[in-house]
C-alpha cells in the first residue's frame, strides 16, 4: 500500500514538473497596438516607438499572465487604416461608432470616461443650449475623430465645420479667430490648455456635447478571444473601483507639468 502511495505521488509530481515545463515553454502571445499619438491624458506618444499616459497604465493594468504588448507609433489616421487591413491587433482608448464596428471587435466595458466639449475664445464665449446653437458658426475639428451621441452625424447635415490635423492645429486657429469654437474631448483640451500659458484665453462651454465612453478595441482578424474576454473582465473590477477616473487625474497633472509634442 505504501509503495503503491509512493508510486502515485511520483506520478503526479512529475506530471506537475512536466505542465510547469510546457507552460515555461510556451512562447507569449504578442499584442501589437496603437492608438492616437497627440490624446493626453489618456495617451500620447513619445518618440516614434513608445507610449505614455492613462491609457498605457490601463492597459498593463489589464494584461494577461502570458502576454506582450508591442506599441507601434504612427499617425491616427493611418493607425485606424492599418487596424481595419488587419495590421494592428489592438486599438487603446477610442469611441464606439459603425463604421468602426465593421473591422473591430469592442470591449464591453469602458476604458475611460471622455466627455466632449465645445471650446471657444472667452471673449467671443456664447451660451450654448443645444446642437443647434453652433448653426451659423464655423468650428474645428482633427483629422480622424469622432464624438458619438448622434453628433456626428449632425455637424455633417447641419453644420460648418473644418478639419485640421491636429488639435495645435485646431487651438491655433481658434486662437487667431479663424474658427470660432473647435468641439474635442474635455480632458484633452484641459491638459493642452493647461500646458499652454499663451493660450490662457481660451475655455470649455458647458453642457457637453456628449458624454459616451471610450473602449479598447480588437481587430476582428485577433485570433485569441480568451485574452479579450480576460482583458474585459478585469476593466469590469477596475471601473468598480474607479481606477480610470484616477488614472485620469493622475495623468492629467503629470503631462500638464511635462508636455510631449509628437512630431510626425
Amino acid at each position: 500500500m505504501i509503495r503503491k502511495t509512493i508510486l502515485f505521488l511520483q506520478a503526479f509530481f512529475a506530471l506537475v514538473v512536466a505542465g510547469l515545463v510546457q507552460a515555461q515553454a510556451d512562447p507569449p502571445v504578442i499584442i501589437t497596438y496603437s492608438t492616437n499619438p497627440t490624446y493626453p491624458p489618456y495617451h500620447w506618444a513619445v518618440g516614434d516607438a513608445a507610449f505614455d499616459g492613462a491609457s498605457i497604465e490601463l492597459l498593463e493594468m489589464v494584461r494577461p499572465a502570458n502576454v506582450r504588448f508591442q506599441p507601434l507609433v504612427y499617425p491616427w489616421k493611418r493607425v485606424l487604416g492599418m487596424a481595419a487591413l488587419g495590421q494592428i491587433d489592438m486599438l487603446v482608448s477610442l469611441r464606439i461608432t459603425p463604421e468602426r464596428q465593421q473591422f473591430l471587435r469592442f470591449t464591453e466595458h469602458r476604458s475611460f470616461p471622455n466627455p466632449i466639449a465645445v471650446f471657444v475664445r472667452s471673449d467671443k464665449a456664447f451660451v450654448f443650449t443645444s446642437w443647434d446653437t453652433l448653426q451659423g458658426r464655423t468650428g474645428g475639428y482633427s483629422a480622424g475623430d469622432t464624438f458619438g451621441a448622434g453628433f456626428d452625424d449632425y455637424w455633417r447635415q447641419s453644420l460648418k465645420m473644418d478639419e485640421a490635423p491636429t488639435m495645435e492645429n485646431n487651438f491655433a486657429k481658434l486662437a487667431l479667430g479663424r474658427i470660432d469654437y473647435f468641439v474635442t474631448s474635455y480632458y484633452l483640451g484641459q491638459a493642452y490648455l493647461q500646458s499652454h500659458s499663451d493660450k490662457a484665453g481660451i475655455i470649455a462651454l458647458t453642457p457637453m456635447i456628449s458624454t459616451q465612453d471610450i473602449h479598447f478595441a480588437f481587430s476582428k482578424k485577433f485570433p485569441h478571444q480568451s485574452v479579450i474576454n480576460e482583458i474585459d473582465k478585469r476593466l469590469a473590477e477596475l471601473n468598480r473601483r474607479g481606477v480610470p477616473e484616477a488614472l485620469l487625474k493622475k495623468h492629467l497633472e503629470r503631462f500638464s507639468r511635462n508636455p510631449v509634442i509628437y512630431a510626425p
